[in-house]
């Protein structure tokens, strides 16, 4: 059996990317691997450790054979995901993507533009709906 992997950090991109992931492993007959931040994406936001019991528990309902696999927040997540590209059997990566100014993606780099690039399987970048993309100037 293959396996899609989705990057998970609590927001409304990554929901939007875990929609797609069990909708696709449905279709394809994948189990999933889902790697998810320990941190909240904003410390501002939130403090500590992020409870991910309610995403365990989700996956279990999709009735999808699935690994849920906590990684530590890292400068560069990339690393995380394509490691685990490269040691299990993944033959998809989703990730949500959330808008970026122009300036913000030259300073900050961009770990789905990353694993584009470096992935040896295909990568799929999902928005949530509503999303709008930044005005160019």
């Amino acid at each position: 059996m293959t396996t899609i992997l989705l990057a998970y950090v609590p927001s409304a991109t990554s929901e939007a990317a875990f929609d797609f992931a069990v909708a696709e492993a449905r279709r394809r007959g994948s189990s999933l691997l889902v790697l998810a931040s320990e941190r909240a994406p904003d410390p501002r936001k939130a403090r500590g450790v992020t409870d991910l019991r309610p995403l365990d528990e989700r996956l279990a309902e999709t009735g999808l054979a699935h690994e849920l696999r906590t990684v530590p927040k890292r400068d560069d997540p990339a690393d995380d995901i394509l490691d685990a590209v490269e040691h299990d059997d993944v033959c998809l990566v989703v990730l949500g993507i959330r808008k970026r100014t122009p300036l913000g993606k030259i300073l900050l780099g961009s770990t789905s533009q990353r694993v584009a690039i470096e992935a040896p399987v295909p990568v799929v970048l999902v928005k949530p709906e509503g999303f709008v993309a930044p005005t160019r100037f």
